[in-house]
């Protein structure tokens, strides 16, 4: 077996762009063997789009090969501007070629580039189906999520020295009738007052808003819960708003983000993301209402808005799907409220290593 690192594809199609399309087709396997679906998926093409803003992230590949055959590969992000500590890590390997040590070599060849890098905070995550917390399970300091210690990613972690930082909670939509979703959005602006407006846009954020919406993302990082991982506010400006939406164009996504002005200022966003490759399903990502607005039903306002347009926006639409840490007990009651149901778990792992603490 040769363990090589290798560099990010310089475009799809080009040399190395099968390591990605290899990566997301064993995740895709990994979700249907626990799930019976890929719901929670990406595309080769939204993955390798990360990777074309190395100012921002930089991605360093490790891959597995015996007689030429690639056996598996780990995927090293690196953060550029800000949480330089951390490396974001996963590894997959071919089903066939488990338990022969393939998932340890691309470990241990991707941990050594990560100290290389300086590169102190290994962080990664796992897909788990849903278990109760009790006996046998494990759970993060903070929140009521649980994860099985024995599953496979779980253990493969633990054993490398990886303590369970966050229990994100997967949940999943169906989208009601369009009626319903219309009544429910005009019952809750009603609700509000009117010193708070609706906001909404398809793509590209408007330069009317991308100072805003910069703000809106740094508020985002230090307001989401981590449990104990180490996670440190991120350095956004407008020029970062830019390349990110670049990033999920080269991705193939298209986004609706729905936000609320207050006095001429964005004071609470939501964004859908949506890959037209998997039509019927979209990604409800960040949600965020600033500490000085909340208590005014803002959170509920931009979701239920946000749902009401989605079938305008993608015809063929049909679930939804999002993630909450265990322990954001505001967000997960907004999402039980609108009809969301847990479907998976999401472990959130960091190995540190010794003498670095938080430095």
């Amino acid at each position: 077996m040769e363990i090589t690192r290798e560099a990010p594809a310089a475009a799809p199609g080009a040399p190395g762009y099968d390591l990605y399309e290899l990566d997301a087709e064993l995740w895709d396997g990994v979700l249907l063997d626990l799930f019976g679906n890929d719901d929670l998926g990406q595309s080769p093409l939204r993955r390798w789009a990360e990777s074309t803003a190395p100012r921002v992230t930089r991605h360093q590949l490790v891959v597995a090969r015996e007689n030429g055959v690639v056996l598996g590969v780990a995927l090293l992000e690196l953060p550029q501007l800000d949480n330089r500590h951390i490396a974001f890590l996963s590894v997959a390997v071919r089903p066939e070629h488990r338990r022969r040590g393939v998932g340890g070599a691309l470990f241990d060849e991707a941990a050594a580039l990560a100290a290389e890098e300086g590169r102190h905070d290994l962080q990664a995550w796992t897909w788990d189906r849903l278990v109760e917390p009790g006996a046998g399970t494990i759970s993060a300091a903070q929140g009521d999520g649980a994860i099985d210690p024995t599953s496979d990613g779980a253990a493969f972690l633990l054993s490398r020295g990886f303590t369970l930082a966050q229990v994100d909670l997967m949940s999943g939509l169906t989208l009601q009738a369009q009626a319903e979703l219309e009544q429910l959005a005009a019952e809750t602006r009603s609700a509000v007052t009117a010193r708070y407006s609706l906001v909404q846009w398809r793509g590209d954020t408007p330069e009317r808003w991308i100072e805003d919406a910069a703000a809106l993302q740094v508020a985002m990082s230090t307001d989401i819960p981590t449990g104990t991982a180490d996670l440190r506010p991120e350095l956004v400006d407008p020029d970062r708003v830019r390349s990110e939406d670049r990033r999920r164009r080269e991705g193939g996504l298209d986004e609706l983000v729905t936000a609320v002005e207050h006095d001429g200022r964005l004071v609470a966003f939501t964004r859908v993301i949506h890959d037209p490759s998997r039509p019927e399903i979209a990604d409800q990502w960040d949600t965020l209402v600033l500490g000085a607005h909340r208590g005014n039903g803002l959170g509920l306002l931009i979701k239920t808005a946000s749902h009401a347009t989605l079938r305008a926006t993608w015809p063929r639409i049909r679930r939804l799907i999002t993630g909450n840490a265990s322990e954001n007990s505001w967000m997960l009651a907004i999402n039980r409220r609108l009809g969301y149901r847990p479907v998976a778990a999401s472990g959130w792992f960091t190995r540190k290593d010794p003498g670095h603490g938080t430095e």
